[in-house]
């Protein structure tokens, strides 16, 4: 018995269009990532697949192994924890599109901290992230995610 699954291939012939996208999630605990991970698979939609780790090259990495086509990644604004502020997970949106072009990153913000929306606001101007959402991430948001993402990859297989 292998401990890591096998990739499936990439989708091809009839019906490829319709392939789902690989929504990874990274949350602050692996308890709240599994949480978000069977929410997303739930909702539908999308390949869920949780990165248990938020360490900077073990998020590159797997985004990378499994080919996520979006990641959603939570931030944290608590006192002293700088590597899970706008500015590093941005750099891992950046290193993680550097390997996946097309992969969409989205962060999740908890509500009650207005002083990081400017830092929010610049991040998606400057095409660092696709988006983010303050507060609880509703269902609908993340269909419309999820849509994007699904309607980004048709384009790419479109000739």
């Amino acid at each position: 018995m292998s401990l890591f699954r096998k990739r499936e291939p990439p989708a091809s012939g009839p019906g490829a269009e319709q392939a789902l996208p690989r929504a990874a999630a990274c949350f602050i605990t692996p308890a709240m990532t599994r949480r978000a991970a069977d929410w997303l698979g739930n909702l539908g939609g999308c390949r869920p697949l949780g990165i248990l780790s938020d360490d900077y090259d073990d998020v590159v990495w797997q985004c990378t192994a499994e080919r996520a086509d979006l990641l959603l990644l939570e931030l944290d604004f608590s006192n002293g924890v700088e590597d899970k502020d706008v500015s590093s997970r941005c750099d891992i949106a950046v290193e993680v599109r550097r390997k996946l072009p097309d992969c969409r990153v989205y962060l999740v913000c908890e509500d009650g901290h207005p002083e990081k929306l400017a830092a929010l606001e610049k991040a998606v101007e400057l095409k660092l992230i696709d988006g983010y959402c303050i507060g609880g991430l509703t269902a609908r948001q993340a269909e419309i995610w999820l849509a994007e993402t699904a309607r980004a990859m048709n384009e790419r297989t479109e000739p």
